[in-house]
């Protein structure tokens, strides 16, 4: 337990302990003799009102660091929470055939999958399929992948076994333990995101804190909390819902929730359509887009921002897996012939469709709510700032005034405002600063110098270019 029952016999027998403890200088030291009388009983009451911080440290969870583990996990018990030991990871694994599918091929749920066996450690790792996807024959060409010349379709799959054991890399799950009539060969193109090791006692503490605000799904904070628990790729989430100003879609939507999430990864893909005129919106079929690789069509390759423009961001479903982003090319640039084959190479945020497939799985149904899980977005900042150095190298000064100005920018989460007293003081750590005065301190584009407010479901973040020290 975290303070065990001291008597008053005890207590007395610790401070004779004190009062007849020999100190051997005495016997050759000239000065004070130690105090046989005070000083004892002063003692004890130090050591019990370290006990009391202690107990205070762990009740408050303000400070769980210094507490050990075995107490703040009987804390924890409190609300029925045990230290997470880790989590399952998710990806997408993508089954593929050589062929164009002459009769719809499903691939079921629950379909067992696995790793190779890794040389290093003997271990397989086996995920299952946490939904049902169609690769129909009727719409075959949507399937083909001009990269590999593959029919490919792609489902979300989660490990069965939780821990850091259970991250893996690209191109590791490859054998079905259940064959798929139709299917020649699986494989992940992206690396598995979460597989999160034992909680520290500052992520059990958090989570603790958000348990008791929101226990279950069905809540805001419980749909934060699931969230940031089963993702490790998600370091901050956003709950949006009834007569909050950020809802942009109440009006059409009964019961709407918008969950804005902080992370991202990354997923290349290769889309065929047709082309269908000037100024006309050509979506990609993956959203939200991250960047557009390249445009062609018969071989001729299109330049963005002469020949087309990418679109993101519009309307209601902006940023998340219902969005419409995609190109359209530009009044004066090349253009193909109108019902000419074009092809789209870019990247899309994966993590947003795995979320979906996630959630809406049986078990995490939410009566009544219509939930939207939205990628948020980056507000870049401009700082110039005149920096007057006191001592040192002001070259060295200089870079690590830099990385502590970056270091604490780029570490701020959802609507985290950014302010110049923050930066200040950061500035100030820095050894060998004299002065520090800024002539910007805006979003990028702008030249103001007040404190900045940033979105809730945005997110301030700061290139070296945006980022200008001029030595005086």
């Amino acid at each position: 337990m975290a303070l065990d029952r001291i008597t008053a016999s005890e207590f007395g027998d610790i401070i004779a302990t004190g009062i007849n403890s020999r100190d051997a200088t005495l016997d050759t030291r000239i000065g004070t003799v130690r105090d046989l009388f005070i000083d004892p009983v002063a003692e004890v009451l130090e050591q019990q009102n370290n006990r009391v911080v202690y107990l205070s440290n762990l009740t408050s969870l303000k400070f769980v660091d210094n507490v050990v583990a075995d107490d703040l996990d009987n804390i924890l018990y409190n609300e029925g929470l045990v230290r997470w030991q880790g989590s399952r990871s998710v990806t997408t694994v993508t089954f593929a055939r050589k062929q164009a599918p002459t009769a719809d091929i499903v691939i079921p749920s629950n379909l067992p999958l696995n790793t190779t066996v890794d040389p290093a450690t003997g271990i397989s790792v086996i995920f299952r399929t946490i939904e049902s996807r169609t690769m129909s024959a009727a719409a075959a060409s949507s399937y083909y992948n001009a990269d590999t010349e593959k029919y490919e379709i792609d489902v979300a799959v989660s490990s069965v076994v939780v821990g850091t054991q259970v991250a893996v890399g690209a191109y590791t799950i490859t054998i079905m333990r259940r064959q798929v009539p139709g299917i020649d060969e699986i494989y992940n193109k992206q690396a598995t995101t979460s597989g999160r090791s034992t909680e520290t006692n500052q992520e059990a503490a958090d989570r603790y804190l958000l348990h008791v605000e929101g226990s279950q799904l069905g809540t805001p904070a419980g749909i934060k909390r699931s969230i940031l628990d089963t993702f490790s790729g998600i370091s901050d989430a956003y709950v949006v819902y009834g007569n909050n100003t950020s809802l942009t879609r109440e009006q059409d939507d009964a019961g709407a929730v918008d969950i804005w999430v902080l992370g991202s990864t990354p997923a290349t893909r290769s889309y065929i359509t047709t082309y269908p005129g000037i100024e006309t919106l050509i979506p990609v079929d993956r959203n939200p887009l991250i960047e557009v690789l390249s445009v062609s069509s018969g071989g001729i390759g299109y330049t963005e921002g002469t020949d087309f423009e990418v679109v993101t961001g519009e309307g209601f479903y902006s940023y998340s897996s219902r969005g419409a982003d995609g190109i359209k090319f530009i009044t004066g640039g090349s253009s193909p012939t109108v019902d000419d084959p074009l092809t789209i190479e870019y990247s899309y945020n994966s993590l947003i469709s795995l979320l979906v497939s996630y959630y809406t799985q049986p078990e995490f149904y939410s009566v009544g709510m219509d939930k939207l899980y939205r990628w948020a977005q980056e507000e870049p900042v401009t700082i110039e700032a005149n920096l007057k150095v006191k001592s040192g190298d002001p070259s060295s000064v200089t870079a690590a005034v830099r990385n502590a100005v970056t270091t604490y920018i780029n570490a701020l989460k959802l609507g985290d405002n950014l302010e110049r007293f923050d930066v200040d003081a950061e500035v100030a750590k820095v050894l060998g600063v004299d002065n520090w005065v800024y002539e910007i301190f805006d979003v990028e584009g702008g030249t103001g110098v007040d404190d900045i407010e940033i979105d809730p479901m945005n997110y301030a973040r700061i290139t070296d270019a945006n980022l200008v020290i001029n030595l005086v």
